[in-house]
Protein backbone atom coordinates (compact mmCIF):
# COMPACT_ATOMS: atom_id res chain seq x y z
CA UNK A 1 0.00 0.00 0.00
CA UNK A 2 1.33 3.08 -1.13
CA UNK A 3 1.94 5.84 1.69
CA UNK A 4 0.33 9.47 1.63
CA UNK A 5 1.69 12.52 2.31
CA UNK A 6 0.47 13.84 5.51
CA UNK A 7 -2.17 16.89 4.51
CA UNK A 8 -3.79 17.59 8.39
CA UNK A 9 -2.33 21.05 8.91
CA UNK A 10 -4.96 23.84 9.07
CA UNK A 11 -4.15 25.43 6.75
CA UNK A 12 -2.80 23.29 4.62
CA UNK A 13 -0.56 25.41 2.92
CA UNK A 14 -0.79 28.83 0.40
CA UNK A 15 -3.00 28.03 -2.60
CA UNK A 16 -1.02 30.82 -4.72
CA UNK A 17 -3.00 32.12 -7.94
CA UNK A 18 -1.61 34.17 -10.65
CA UNK A 19 -4.86 35.34 -12.57
CA UNK A 20 -3.25 37.62 -15.69
CA UNK A 21 -6.12 38.62 -18.09
CA UNK A 22 -5.41 42.12 -18.88
CA UNK A 23 -3.06 42.34 -22.14
CA UNK A 24 -2.92 46.15 -22.89
CA UNK A 25 0.46 47.02 -21.75
CA UNK A 26 1.93 43.84 -24.17
CA UNK A 27 0.14 44.84 -27.38
CA UNK A 28 1.51 48.53 -26.42
CA UNK A 29 5.45 46.98 -25.67
CA UNK A 30 5.74 44.32 -27.59
CA UNK A 31 6.64 45.37 -31.27
CA UNK A 32 5.65 42.13 -32.97
CA UNK A 33 1.87 41.35 -32.56
CA UNK A 34 2.17 37.88 -30.12
CA UNK A 35 -1.52 37.86 -30.37
CA UNK A 36 -2.19 38.90 -26.88
CA UNK A 37 -5.98 38.97 -26.54
CA UNK A 38 -7.80 40.04 -23.10
CA UNK A 39 -8.21 36.45 -21.70
CA UNK A 40 -11.87 37.19 -21.22
CA UNK A 41 -13.13 34.13 -19.08
CA UNK A 42 -10.35 33.85 -16.56
CA UNK A 43 -11.92 35.36 -13.75
CA UNK A 44 -14.78 32.40 -13.77
CA UNK A 45 -11.62 30.08 -13.33
CA UNK A 46 -10.03 32.04 -10.29
CA UNK A 47 -13.32 32.09 -8.62
CA UNK A 48 -13.68 28.51 -9.24
CA UNK A 49 -10.15 27.72 -7.56
CA UNK A 50 -10.67 29.87 -4.80
CA UNK A 51 -13.76 28.06 -4.16
CA UNK A 52 -12.35 24.84 -4.64
CA UNK A 53 -8.82 25.19 -2.55
CA UNK A 54 -11.04 27.07 0.58
CA UNK A 55 -13.30 24.33 1.08
CA UNK A 56 -9.94 21.93 0.85
CA UNK A 57 -8.58 24.15 3.75
CA UNK A 58 -6.15 26.24 1.58
CA UNK A 59 -5.22 30.01 2.23
CA UNK A 60 -6.03 31.59 -0.76
CA UNK A 61 -3.63 34.64 -1.97
CA UNK A 62 -4.46 35.77 -5.82
CA UNK A 63 -2.78 38.75 -7.96
CA UNK A 64 -4.14 39.95 -10.85
CA UNK A 65 -2.63 41.40 -14.25
CA UNK A 66 1.04 41.00 -13.47
CA UNK A 67 3.90 41.58 -15.68
CA UNK A 68 7.02 39.28 -15.80
CA UNK A 69 8.96 41.08 -13.02
CA UNK A 70 6.03 41.15 -11.31
CA UNK A 71 5.30 37.65 -11.29
CA UNK A 72 9.23 36.71 -10.09
CA UNK A 73 8.64 39.06 -7.48
CA UNK A 74 4.93 37.56 -6.07
CA UNK A 75 6.80 34.03 -6.42
CA UNK A 76 9.24 34.93 -4.11
CA UNK A 77 7.39 36.56 -1.65
CA UNK A 78 6.36 32.95 -1.10
CA UNK A 79 9.60 31.24 -1.69
CA UNK A 80 10.61 32.97 1.14
CA UNK A 81 7.58 32.52 3.22
CA UNK A 82 7.72 30.07 6.02
CA UNK A 83 5.79 27.06 5.03
CA UNK A 84 6.77 25.24 8.41
CA UNK A 85 3.30 24.68 9.56
CA UNK A 86 1.98 23.79 6.44
CA UNK A 87 2.00 20.26 4.42
CA UNK A 88 1.69 21.30 0.59
CA UNK A 89 1.91 24.38 -1.39
CA UNK A 90 -0.20 24.65 -4.45
CA UNK A 91 0.45 27.54 -7.18
CA UNK A 92 -2.03 27.72 -10.27
CA UNK A 93 -0.95 30.15 -13.18
CA UNK A 94 -3.76 31.41 -15.52
CA UNK A 95 -1.68 33.20 -18.71
CA UNK A 96 -1.18 33.39 -22.19
CA UNK A 97 1.77 30.95 -22.59
CA UNK A 98 4.37 28.99 -24.93
CA UNK A 99 7.20 26.47 -25.02
CA UNK A 100 7.42 26.41 -21.76
CA UNK A 101 7.03 29.18 -20.67
CA UNK A 102 4.37 31.61 -19.63
CA UNK A 103 3.88 35.67 -20.20
CA UNK A 104 3.42 38.35 -18.40
CA UNK A 105 1.11 41.20 -19.17
CA UNK A 106 3.93 43.15 -20.41
CA UNK A 107 4.41 40.31 -22.75
CA UNK A 108 7.57 39.69 -21.28
CA UNK A 109 8.53 35.68 -21.08
CA UNK A 110 9.38 33.78 -17.30
CA UNK A 111 10.28 30.01 -17.80
CA UNK A 112 7.94 27.82 -15.93
CA UNK A 113 10.44 25.62 -14.50
CA UNK A 114 12.39 29.37 -12.91
CA UNK A 115 9.00 29.21 -11.05
CA UNK A 116 8.71 25.63 -10.23
CA UNK A 117 12.79 25.70 -9.22
CA UNK A 118 11.91 28.12 -6.59
CA UNK A 119 10.18 25.32 -4.60
CA UNK A 120 13.47 22.95 -4.66
CA UNK A 121 14.03 21.60 -0.81
CA UNK A 122 17.16 24.02 -1.63
CA UNK A 123 15.26 26.84 -2.64
CA UNK A 124 12.71 26.66 -0.09
CA UNK A 125 14.01 24.31 2.46
CA UNK A 126 10.32 25.05 4.84
CA UNK A 127 8.86 22.77 2.04
CA UNK A 128 11.29 20.12 1.75
CA UNK A 129 9.87 16.72 1.77
CA UNK A 130 6.20 18.22 0.76
CA UNK A 131 3.87 17.87 -2.36
CA UNK A 132 4.38 20.89 -4.44
CA UNK A 133 1.73 21.68 -7.09
CA UNK A 134 1.62 23.36 -9.88
CA UNK A 135 -1.49 23.93 -12.35
CA UNK A 136 -0.82 26.03 -15.52
CA UNK A 137 -3.67 27.18 -17.86
CA UNK A 138 -1.93 28.51 -20.53
CA UNK A 139 -0.82 27.12 -24.12
CA UNK A 140 1.78 25.51 -25.32
CA UNK A 141 1.74 26.05 -28.99
CA UNK A 142 -0.73 26.80 -31.78
CA UNK A 143 -0.93 23.33 -33.21
CA UNK A 144 -4.21 21.65 -32.85
CA UNK A 145 -5.20 18.46 -31.72
CA UNK A 146 -7.58 17.10 -34.26
CA UNK A 147 -9.99 14.61 -33.28
CA UNK A 148 -12.87 12.51 -35.01
CA UNK A 149 -16.47 13.56 -34.55
CA UNK A 150 -17.45 14.27 -31.24
CA UNK A 151 -20.93 15.65 -30.19
CA UNK A 152 -19.79 19.20 -29.82
CA UNK A 153 -20.79 21.19 -26.52
CA UNK A 154 -23.04 23.78 -26.89
CA UNK A 155 -22.07 26.98 -24.83
CA UNK A 156 -18.84 26.29 -26.23
CA UNK A 157 -19.00 28.06 -28.99
CA UNK A 158 -17.44 31.17 -27.85
CA UNK A 159 -14.44 29.69 -27.49
CA UNK A 160 -11.69 31.28 -28.35
CA UNK A 161 -8.31 29.74 -28.56
CA UNK A 162 -5.39 30.69 -26.47
CA UNK A 163 -2.33 30.85 -28.96
CA UNK A 164 0.53 29.95 -26.86
CA UNK A 165 3.41 27.41 -27.01
CA UNK A 166 5.39 24.13 -26.68
CA UNK A 167 6.17 22.14 -23.60
CA UNK A 168 9.34 20.34 -22.60
CA UNK A 169 9.31 18.07 -19.54
CA UNK A 170 12.17 20.37 -17.84
CA UNK A 171 9.50 22.20 -16.56
CA UNK A 172 9.69 20.48 -13.46
CA UNK A 173 13.05 20.40 -11.15
CA UNK A 174 14.72 17.07 -11.11
CA UNK A 175 13.46 16.54 -7.13
CA UNK A 176 10.70 14.61 -5.86
CA UNK A 177 7.66 15.82 -4.81
CA UNK A 178 6.44 18.04 -7.87
CA UNK A 179 3.13 17.69 -9.68
CA UNK A 180 2.72 20.25 -12.80
CA UNK A 181 -0.84 19.64 -14.27
CA UNK A 182 -0.60 21.70 -17.96
CA UNK A 183 -4.07 22.31 -19.53
CA UNK A 184 -2.45 21.39 -22.84
CA UNK A 185 0.20 18.86 -24.54
CA UNK A 186 3.30 20.25 -25.43
CA UNK A 187 2.88 22.32 -29.23
CA UNK A 188 -1.05 22.17 -28.47
CA UNK A 189 -3.54 25.44 -27.80
CA UNK A 190 -6.20 25.27 -25.05
CA UNK A 191 -9.82 26.54 -25.06
CA UNK A 192 -11.10 29.14 -22.67
CA UNK A 193 -14.94 30.22 -23.48
CA UNK A 194 -15.36 34.02 -22.38
CA UNK A 195 -18.52 32.99 -20.15
CA UNK A 196 -17.76 29.60 -18.46
CA UNK A 197 -13.64 29.74 -18.45
CA UNK A 198 -11.16 27.24 -19.41
CA UNK A 199 -12.14 23.49 -20.30
CA UNK A 200 -9.01 22.43 -18.23
CA UNK A 201 -9.80 24.49 -15.00
CA UNK A 202 -13.42 24.11 -14.90
CA UNK A 203 -13.00 20.02 -15.25
CA UNK A 204 -10.19 20.77 -12.80
CA UNK A 205 -12.20 22.46 -9.83
CA UNK A 206 -15.23 20.11 -10.73
CA UNK A 207 -13.64 16.73 -10.25
CA UNK A 208 -11.28 18.00 -7.39
CA UNK A 209 -14.73 19.51 -6.04
CA UNK A 210 -16.62 15.86 -6.35
CA UNK A 211 -13.40 13.29 -5.48
CA UNK A 212 -11.69 14.73 -2.65
CA UNK A 213 -14.49 14.65 -0.01
CA UNK A 214 -14.41 10.52 -1.51
CA UNK A 215 -10.99 10.21 -0.66
CA UNK A 216 -9.47 10.52 -4.37
CA UNK A 217 -5.93 10.76 -4.93
CA UNK A 218 -4.90 13.66 -7.21
CA UNK A 219 -3.33 11.43 -9.95
CA UNK A 220 -6.60 10.06 -10.72
CA UNK A 221 -8.18 12.92 -10.24
CA UNK A 222 -6.30 14.24 -12.98
CA UNK A 223 -6.89 11.04 -15.02
CA UNK A 224 -10.36 11.66 -14.64
CA UNK A 225 -10.16 15.48 -15.95
CA UNK A 226 -7.83 13.97 -19.10
CA UNK A 227 -10.77 11.98 -19.92
CA UNK A 228 -13.26 14.80 -20.03
CA UNK A 229 -11.18 17.53 -21.47
CA UNK A 230 -10.27 15.00 -24.33
CA UNK A 231 -13.76 14.53 -24.75
CA UNK A 232 -14.78 17.92 -25.61
CA UNK A 233 -14.40 20.16 -28.84
CA UNK A 234 -15.56 23.31 -30.38
CA UNK A 235 -17.04 22.46 -33.27
CA UNK A 236 -17.16 18.98 -35.59
CA UNK A 237 -14.21 17.48 -37.04
CA UNK A 238 -12.80 20.19 -34.33
CA UNK A 239 -9.53 20.62 -32.73
CA UNK A 240 -9.54 18.95 -29.28
CA UNK A 241 -6.65 19.58 -26.18
CA UNK A 242 -5.21 16.94 -24.01
CA UNK A 243 -3.67 17.90 -20.62
CA UNK A 244 -0.42 16.82 -19.44
CA UNK A 245 0.58 15.89 -15.68
CA UNK A 246 4.52 15.38 -14.91
CA UNK A 247 4.86 14.56 -11.62
CA UNK A 248 7.93 13.43 -9.18
CA UNK A 249 5.48 12.43 -6.15
CA UNK A 250 6.46 9.77 -3.88
CA UNK A 251 3.56 9.04 -2.08
CA UNK A 252 0.13 9.14 -2.50
CA UNK A 253 -1.58 12.65 -2.61
CA UNK A 254 -4.85 13.28 -1.40
CA UNK A 255 -6.38 16.12 0.11
CA UNK A 256 -8.84 15.92 2.97
CA UNK A 257 -12.09 17.89 2.81
CA UNK A 258 -11.86 18.08 6.69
Amino acid sequence: QLEAYKMTSRPRGVCLILNNHNFSKAREAVPEPKNMRDRHGTDVDAAALRRVFSKLQFTIAEHRDLTAEEIRKTVNIYQREDHKGKDCFVCCILSHGKRGIIYGVDGQEVPIQELTTSFTGQNCHSLAGKPKVFFVQACQGDACQKGVTIETDSGERDSSVETNARFQLDCIPAEADFLLGMATLQDYVSYRSPRQGTWYIQALCQHLEYSCPRGEDILTILTAVNREVSRKSCKPNAEKQMPQPSFTLRKKLIFPVN
